[in-house]
């Protein structure tokens, strides 16, 4: 039975691989190229190398990757290497394939905004899907991830902002024009918003955090009202020196405004709430949802 759900869920991975492979190979053939600007990352590098050189962008790829996935090999987990490297095989051949039967692309003399944005929305979606089941479309993201397992506390992102910036800085050189440094930032930034919207849970919610005295005024309300649990911790006021109690729950955004009613009987209680980017586990949507 295990064997069946893991080789289920590898199938699931492959096919979700080859995908964001096909998504990244015709994104790049379309939109990019024929537009002149460089995106962030290896994709921008081998752009670039191929307006200078004439070679096709996908061999470029492969060159700077393959060294990137052999030292990966040695540090990083294999599943997570295996599809980065079907990744970077398929959508480097896609490319050239793309290329050598001249196949359609999107050219525009008036707007390239428009090849810019829904590149950055494409290629978002391809590292999100990437990125969500454990893998990654190679370049940047290999680097960042070694170096993140040798030194899990320094901030990465940083190092990676500076060298996609660094990679856009560079494209005034090689396209001769401000607008193609305009088209990359516009694409970097649909690209990230369009990465962490497919990162994002779906089971959106709001965690709420009730300081009170009497916490089984809620407790009703929170269990069969809302269908939920809560956490409830004893604490102490720093101001007050009084003993407090903690109510730590989560509910669904469609639940917020009849907690807010809910919290309005009693207004003494003191409350904060935050959105949560995402849920696992006993979690329910809807009342009559069934506890899973």
């Amino acid at each position: 039975m295990k064997t069946n759900i893991r080789l289920k869920k590898e199938l699931s991975a492959l096919a979700v691989t080859l995908f964001a492979a096909c998504v990244s190979a015709f994104t790049l053939h379309i939109f990019v190229y024929p537009a002149d600007f460089a995106p962030s990352g290896v994709d921008g590098i081998a752009a670039m190398l191929q307006k200078l050189t004439g070679l096709g962008a996908g061999y470029y790829t492969l060159i700077f990757n393959i060294p990137l996935l052999i030292a990966s090999w040695f540090v990083l987990k294999k599943r997570y290497v295996v599809y980065t490297i079907i990744f970077t095989l398929v959508s480097s051949a896609l490319i050239q394939v793309l290329a050598a039967v001249d196949f359609y692309v999107y050219v525009t003399q008036s707007d390239k905004l428009l090849p810019a944005v829904f590149s950055g929305i494409l290629l978002g979606i391809r590292t999100g899907v990437m990125l969500r089941f454990g893998g990654s479309t190679g370049g940047i993201d290999v680097i960042a991830c070694m170096i993140q397992k040798k030194k899990p506390y320094l901030n990465i992102e940083k190092s990676i902002s500076v060298i996609a910036c660094l990679i856009i800085g560079v494209s005034f050189f090689v396209y001769g024009n401000l607008e193609c440094i305009m088209l990359s930032i516009i694409q970097t930034f649909v690209f990230e918003k369009a990465t962490a919207l497919i990162m994002r849970d779906t089971r959106n919610a709001v965690q709420f955090v009730v300081i009170t005295d009497k916490p089984e005024q809620l407790r009703n309300e929170i269990i069969f009202n809302l269908k939920h649990g809560a956490t409830v911790t004893q604490c102490k006021g720093m101001f007050t020196d009084e003993n407090k109690y903690m109510i730590t729950t989560v509910v669904n955004t469609r639940q917020v405004p009849e907690f807010m009613n809910i919290l309005k009987k009693h207004p003494d209680n003191f409350v904060y709430y935050s959105d949560v980017t995402g849920v696992k586990g006993n979690f329910r949507r809807y009342r009559d949802d069934v506890a899973k």
